[in-house]
């Protein structure tokens, strides 16, 4: 699996040379091997990319990010077919019984908020969320996940933060969730799953529920991101945005090992594959350690 995340935020054009990623702008021309490359994000829209390109990266298992007219993902470019037994993984995943699934989803949302906790703690918290881990139910049934995520988000940003708000922290939080959003979609379709088959999330107008149900247990690592290192930006530049990217790097904890962001994000669809093929709970904690950059052997 590839380990750059390529960020083009400048006028360039992208082609594919002898399994090389071509990224020429006027200034210079940069070669990625493509074996070494997770993922790219085409910000500016005069960028232009080859279908040739296009075809090699979704051969190469690569995301490739579009950004809007405001510099915004709007959509990705997804691999199509490329596991070799998804009629058996459709199988697994659509004869996945109800009570597994709900104990999956309360396994998720129990992660996320250990996670939260552990962001609170990190920025000077002491634990304000503990206690609502214990009491999350199957399928969450008593909806414990808006209850902490209330209390969470004022005690991360302030009393008078109210997540639906139009405002810059808002606008870098979606960046982030956007980003993980598009990294767990690539593994789900990756691995031949139905990404509208949710375990929780069941709209029926989503073609990526499943990708919103087991992505919440990332969802603080851009809050740290957005709290220790944007908490004062007035707007949502490049830079930001790279950073924001960046955070695919960030080391986190799955089981007894240490993986960088976007390799977590396999590992936890993998344990749900198996979660499918067992009919048991196999999946794993995240867990947050901070902002380091995972360092590959």
């Amino acid at each position: 699996m590839g380990y750059i995340n390529i960020f083009a935020s400048s006028k360039a054009h992208v082609a594919v040379k002898n399994e090389q990623l071509v990224l020429t702008n006027d200034q210079k021309q940069m070669d990625y091997p493509l074996t070494d490359i997770s993922s790219v994000m085409l910000e500016n829209r005069e960028t232009t990319i080859s279908t040739y390109a296009l075809s090699e990266l979704a051969a190469h298992n690569i995301l490739v990010f579009i950004c809007d007219q405001a510099h915004l993902p709007n959509g990705v470019l997804l691999p199509f077919n490329s596991y070799y037994q998804a009629l058996t993984q459709y199988h697994w995943q659509i004869a996945m019984p109800k009570p597994l699934q709900k104990q999956l989803w309360q396994s998720i949302v129990k992660n996320k908020i250990a996670n939260q906790n552990q962001v609170l703690n990190l920025c000077g918290g002491h634990d304000e969320l503990k206690p609502l881990i214990g009491a999350v139910l199957s399928d969450d049934a008593t909806n414990v996940e808006a209850k902490a995520s209330l209390l969470y988000f004022k005690a991360l940003f302030g009393p008078q933060f109210i997540r639906r708000d139009d405002n810059v922290l808002n606008a870098c939080l979606n960046y982030g969730y956007a980003i993980i959003r598009g990294f767990v979609a690539r593994s789900i379709t990756a691995h031949g799953l139905l990404p509208f088959l949710g375990i929780h999330h069941a709209n029926q107008l989503n073609n990526f529920n499943l990708a919103d149900d087991l992505m919440e247990v990332f969802r603080p690592v851009v809050d740290l991101l957005v709290k220790q290192e944007l908490g004062n930006v007035t707007e949502l530049t490049t830079t930001v945005k790279a950073q924001l990217y960046n955070l695919m790097n960030v080391e986190v904890g799955v089981e007894r090992g240490k993986y960088a962001l976007d390799y977590a994000i396999e590992l936890l669809v993998q344990n749900f594959i198996k979660s499918a093929k067992e009919k048991s709970n196999c999946l794993s904690s995240i867990t947050i350690f901070g902002l380091g950059t995972h360092r590959y052997e």
